[in-house]
């Protein structure tokens, strides 16, 4: 009997080890996983974030390239502007005031370049500088968001950090007479990149063709040293040789160089940072599974031995001995239960299955309460919908209908639709807007009956009040009115659209008058604008269409069409 028990307790104590070594080797096979797809996500992260600073920062570049490229160019096409700005370059401020009133006075257009200038950061609130030199001046005009008007300074006292500039091009004798630069403010900028994930060890550098520094950013995590290695490859022109870092190049549109560098040292730490938790958390995890299991099995190697010497005592003759039973519920607990009690504890074992079965079906019972009813989760939300039709709210309601008719039509996609339709859908939009700014818009639409079934193009009048609250409405006037009115008029059908919002000048009109006719390209065709309201018109009605745009450049627009329709 002995030799039984030695063999037992050899048995249990390698069932131990066994069980302890697959705890183990699972543990470290999931901490390795979880490490692996952490370190394959956070390098996704890392080049994730390193191509959308990349989009960002080239779009706020490129944008501010524009800004000063259209400001350089708005400039130049005027014949007197370079001559007036140099004027103000020798001349004193009353001097040139006077210059710019006299030269208005003889039929000249108005220019005052301080009054420019500070216009310019009305205009754009992203400027921090604008910096313009002429090339025969000894002096520069500087002007910032503080000092929009400027002033000049001598060239050695100007200093301009992250500056985009553009030609001043003569469009007469196409020499250059001068460069403008621009300085934006790049805080917002610098925010939104240490918003991305990712960027913590990124620095993103713009530099123009002639290697000025336009941009800089580093993220938070970012070392001195770092820095000051990226700065002189800069300065060198050498980043591609930068040892230590992984060096991205990409020359923008405009010319300008962008440079993106990530120390690979830093990074590295970034991603120890990153895995060292769940790296901890795996050997946490195994240490306590590890004592949890060696406790468990010693509480139950304690009970064993128990029975076993029990067992030993009564193959030994003494009939009376008993398992101490411990109080703790295990599964050796129903092992020495058994020895204990044998046959006298039938009946105990009847009544605890009897109970395990009424167990059974109390949770079932529960279970099935639980469930949610489908008809009563349909019932409910009902009388959600009908309690806020009894809320009262009519003004509430209306919007929320015209918002989802227009919804509705939107998602029509029936090519055509009757006046009378396309002006209810007209009118819904602008009635959105008066929500919006009530008291300060009056609209009026006014539909013949005689013409109310005839049908046009779908979105063939929309867009054309579309317009105003596009580039003419002014939300800051309480005076805004608009009115659509479709008639008969023998033959044809006339729509007259008249608003009294920005108007246009002559040059303006016949530019759009003139833009309206033209054949529409492949980009057009996908834009509901006014060549493309034209046109579908001009396939439907043929040359009986006649469609233009007036203004008596004073205040509002007014569009008028006209077309003929068959008589049934």
């Amino acid at each position: 009997m002995q030799v039984h028990d030695h063999i037992l307790r050899s048995s249990f104590a390698r069932l131990i080890k066994v069980y302890t070594a697959i705890i183990s080797v699972m543990v470290v096979l999931a901490t390795s996983v979880f490490v692996t797809v952490s370190v394959r996500t956070y390098d996704s992260e890392i080049r994730q974030a390193e191509t959308t600073a990349t989009a960002q920062v080239s779009q706020a570049v490129m944008q501010n390239q524009q800004v000063i490229s259209q400001f350089a160019t708005q400039l130049t096409n005027a014949t007197g502007n370079l001559p007036s700005i140099e004027k103000y370059f020798d001349s004193s401020i009353t001097a040139y005031s006077d210059y710019a009133i006299n030269k208005s006075i003889h039929g000249g257009p108005y220019f005052f370049w301080p009054t420019e200038s500070r216009q310019f950061f009305v205009q754009h609130d992203q400027a921090s500088q604008l910096t313009l030199r002429l090339l025969n001046q000894k002096k520069v005009f500087v002007a910032t968001a503080a000092n929009p008007g400027g002033g000049l300074y001598a060239a050695k006292d100007v200093k301009q950090k992250f500056a985009i500039s553009a030609p001043l091009v003569n469009q007469y004798t196409l020499e250059t007479d001068g460069v403008i630069s621009l300085s934006f403010d790049q805080s917002d900028l610098n925010r939104q990149l240490r918003q991305i994930p990712g960027t913590r060890a990124l620095q993103v550098a713009v530099e123009s063709d002639s290697n000025d520094a336009v941009f800089y950013f580093a993220g938070k995590d970012v070392k001195a040293t770092s820095k000051k290695a990226f700065k002189r490859a800069l300065d060198a022109n050498n980043t591609n040789n930068l040892t230590g870092y992984h060096v991205s190049t990409k020359v923008l549109p405009s010319g300008y160089r962008l440079t993106t560098v990530i120390n690979r040292a830093t990074l590295r730490t970034l991603l120890i940072d990153h895995v060292l938790p769940l790296v901890l958390l795996g050997l946490i995890l195994l240490l306590g599974l590890s004592i949890g299991l060696w406790l468990t099995f010693r509480r139950y190697q304690h009970q064993l031995d128990s029975i076993v010497d029990t067992v030993s005592t009564v193959s030994a003759g003494n009939l009376d001995a008993r398992v101490p039973v411990d109080l703790k519920p295990t599964d050796l607990r129903t092992l020495a239960d058994g020895i204990n009690a044998m046959l006298e504890e039938i009946h105990q074992h009847i009544n605890t299955i009897y109970q395990l079965q009424i167990a059974q079906q109390e949770a079932n019972r529960k279970a099935l309460q639980a469930q949610i009813n489908p008809h009563f989760m349909s019932n409910t939300l009902e009388y959600i919908r009908m309690a806020a039709l009894d809320a009262d709210q009519p003004e509430l309601a209306n919007v929320v209908y015209s918002f989802a008719a227009l919804l509705r039509n939107n998602t029509d996609l029936s090519p055509r639709t009757t006046i009378k339709d396309e002006l209810k859908f007209i009118e819904k939009y602008v009635f959105l807007y008066q929500v919006r700014f009530p008291d300060r818009l009056a609209y009026q639409f006014q539909v013949d009956p005689a013409i109310a079934t005839v049908e046009v193009p779908k979105f063939s009048l929309q867009p054309l009040v579309e317009n105003y609250f596009v580039h003419g409405v002014d939300f800051a006037r309480q005076d805004n009115a608009l009115s659509v009115k479709a008639w008969r008029e023998g033959p044809l059908v006339k729509v007259k659209i008249v608003n009294n919002g920005r108007a246009l000048t002559a040059a303006e009109v016949t530019a759009i008058n003139h833009k309206m006719r033209e054949p529409l390209n492949a980009e057009q065709q996908q834009s509901i604008g006014l060549q493309n309201v034209y046109s579908r018109m001009l396939d439907t009605f043929g040359d009986s269409l006649t469609m233009a745009i007036a203004s008596d450049g004073q205040q509002g627009v007014t569009m008028t069409m006209a077309f003929a329709i068959k008589e049934d």
